[in-house]
């Protein structure tokens, strides 16, 4: 009886060994078909989005970084491609959107829509002609007056959008309380005058000067009736970031909607040199996330996702 029930748990052992002997043999044939199509297979099915780009020019990796940027616009790959000047491709990116790569004037767009008061005018971006926006309201209150005051401009009566207006007028009675008379010395201005501005300074001082300080016409911000050139306390126009009350003005103009629009470090994004005294109307929103973001305006579109 002793050995019948010895050769029972032999059987035993050999049915529970086969078993596991199975159990492996499945998990093996498991794992090295997941090794076989899982890590193979897959990675190429989830790569091919990166095609286009890699066949732009970019490696594999520069396609993975570029297509996980936010502000990666795929309409203007090719000339991302052809970008050099960059040292990341995120400045790259960012240089690109603000058409950095573009000599000035060399293609525009013309803007369909001012309800949105943050839309770029600028040596890429141009108004229909004729455009005249329907709701100027004249500055009756811290403007500037014909022969008293430096370089005020040559109208009957200085104007800007009543949004703008309503804002403008807010800033200056807070600048007020601070001492500082701030009082505009442009505003809108028509295709005509601005026209009149450009063809002065072309035939004076070349057109290389006039394209950096005097917008085309229908490129000029003046035209759109959002931005507004200042003065201060009776000081020359050109000369206010040299005078107390001037760091005020920056760091509050936001605060009502303004952002200086050509400052002086921006230049080659801008194209426009430096203008102590133009500022832009945007809305306080976009004014507050360009100041604490120190962008232009053409970085604030730049790096938002293709529209």
């Amino acid at each position: 009886m002793a050995k019948r029930k010895k050769r029972k748990i032999n059987v035993f052992r050999l049915f529970i060994l086969g078993l596991i002997c199975v159990l492996l043999i499945f998990l093996l044939g498991f794992g090295i078909k997941k090794i076989l199509f899982s890590s193979k297979e897959t990675p190429i099915i989830k790569e091919e989005k990166y095609d286009e780009i890699v066949q732009a020019g970019f490696t594999i990796e520069e396609a993975k970084e570029l297509a996980s940027l936010s502000n990666y616009w795929p309409s203007r790959l090719e000339r991302y491609a052809a970008y050099t000047k960059a040292d990341t491709l995120e400045q790259r990116v960012m240089e690109v959107n603000c058409d950095m790569d573009l000599e000035p004037y060399a293609q525009t767009t013309i803007v369909e829509d001012d309800t949105d008061v943050t839309y770029l005018v600028n040596k890429f971006y141009a108004l229909p002609d004729g455009y005249v926006p329907d709701d100027l309201v004249g500055l009756d209150v811290f403007a500037c007056v014909q022969g008293q005051d430096y370089s005020c401009q040559d109208v009957d009566v200085i104007q800007l959008r009543k949004e703008v207006y309503d804002a403008y007028i807010k800033w200056c009675k807070a600048a007020e309380k601070e001492n500082i008379e701030i009082r505009a010395i442009a505003g809108y201005r028509s295709y005509e005058y601005q026209k009149g501005l450009w063809d002065y300074n072309a035939q004076i001082h070349g057109q290389e000067y006039a394209d950096s300080y005097y917008a085309r016409p229908g490129q000029s911000e003046h035209n759109t009736g959002l931005a507004v050139d200042i003065t201060f306390n009776g000081y020359n126009f050109n000369e206010i970031e040299n005078y107390d009350g001037y760091e005020w003005i920056l760091e509050n103009a936001h605060k009502y909607g303004f952002i200086l629009r050509y400052p002086e470090d921006k230049v080659d994004v801008t194209r426009y040199g430096y203008e102590s005294w133009h500022f832009r109307y945007v809305g306080k929103d976009v004014a507050t996330k360009i100041y604490e973001n120190n962008w232009t305006l053409e970085e604030y579109y730049g790096a938002k996702e293709e529209a």
